[in-house]
């Protein structure tokens, strides 16, 4: 019997050993002011991605210099005379708006950086259910089409509903015999007053898909740059389209037939939408457009896929101040 119990003690003492070598294997740990800081491997890899897809960006008025300096040293390319822009917004309805006032006021922010581009070869066309009472729709620019289909009733429609706008717009443009580019915009989103003129210098491409941006905390007034921008902002994508690739009808049999199915797509994949369809494309690393976020009525913070808590840091990013210096390039007065 005491050579059971013996036995017994020993096997505990060798279980407890494998135990703790399991432990120290598993976890790194390290000590800071007295307190032990433990972190598991999936935790040190889930870091060390977001440093890599995320790397350290210029500072945010550096990079707003540097884009003036590179585009007025562009030369004009061949197309620049003839090529226009079509800039695409999907605007939500009234009865999914948090606050239709403010979906208003920020649409007109939108719309007033681009009438503020350097270059006018572009147009602007809105589909939505009930059209706002904003001065800006007033605009030569600016055509608005109204949408017949029912606004969404709950979160899960709100991303159907935007791709259902653009494709009337996209049938739109087919009826009226547009060739050209195609950007789809979301209605809060900013663009930088020499976004026209920089993709006008650019050689014609079948798309560019825009791997930098800025991203705006408007509640924390707060701005900084990232990367991977097309992943996370729907404004991140301009494609080329002759006008037989627009659908002859707003229908979805009729937009799938046709190269223009791709403004459907998830942003975050339209590299891969793009080989599928057989589209060259550009990456831009030139910081053009502006994610604007925490003004109360994002789709993205609706869904709960982000908080009025998001910051350069989750971006391992600089965080600077929202002030009139970046109003200086993206005018939304």
């Amino acid at each position: 019997m005491l050579v059971k119990n013996k036995k017994q003690v020993k096997y505990k003492k060798i279980k407890r050993l494998k135990s703790a070598r399991k432990k120290h294997n598993t976890f790194s740990t390290t000590k800071s002011h007295n307190k032990t800081l433990t972190l598991s491997p999936v935790q040190d890899k889930i870091k060390n991605q977001q440093a890599t897809q995320f790397p350290i960006q210029k500072p945010v008025m550096e990079s707003l210099k540097d884009i003036e300096k590179n585009i007025s040293q562009l030369k004009p390319s061949s197309n620049e005379s003839n090529m226009e822009i079509v800039f695409a917004i999907s605007l939500k309805s009234k009865r999914a708006s948090r606050n239709w006032q403010r979906v208003q006021n920020n649409l007109a922010k939108t719309l007033r950086t681009i009438f503020n581009n350097t270059d006018q070869h572009y147009r602007i066309i809105i589909a939505g259910h009930k059209k706002p009472t904003i001065p800006e729709l007033k605009h030569s620019k600016v055509t608005w089409l109204k949408v017949k289909f029912p606004p969404p009733l709950h979160l899960k429609g709100y991303s159907r509903d935007k791709i259902l706008k653009r494709n009337v717009i996209g049938s739109h443009l087919r009826r009226i015999g547009y060739t050209g580019y195609f950007m789809p915009v979301d209605a809060d989103d900013w663009i930088h007053h020499r976004f026209v003129e920089y993709i006008r210098k650019c050689p014609k491409k079948d798309a560019f898909v825009f791997n930098s941006g800025f991203m705006v905390n408007v509640s924390n007034q707060e701005v900084w740059q990232r990367n991977r921008f097309y992943i996370g902002c729907g404004t991140s994508q301009l494609f080329y389209f002759t006008n037989r690739e627009f659908p002859i009808s707003s229908k979805r049999k009729d937009v799938l037939k046709t190269n223009f199915k791709i403004v459907g797509r998830r942003h975050g994949s339209v590299k891969t939408h793009l080989s599928k369809i057989n589209k060259k494309y550009i990456m831009v690393n030139t910081p053009l457009l502006t994610w604007v976020l925490a003004h109360g009525d994002n789709n993205t913070m609706i869904k709960k896929k982000k908080d009025n808590t998001v910051s350069a840091k989750d971006y391992n990013s600089q965080g600077e101040d929202l002030d009139s210096n970046f109003y200086k390039h993206f005018k939304i007065t």
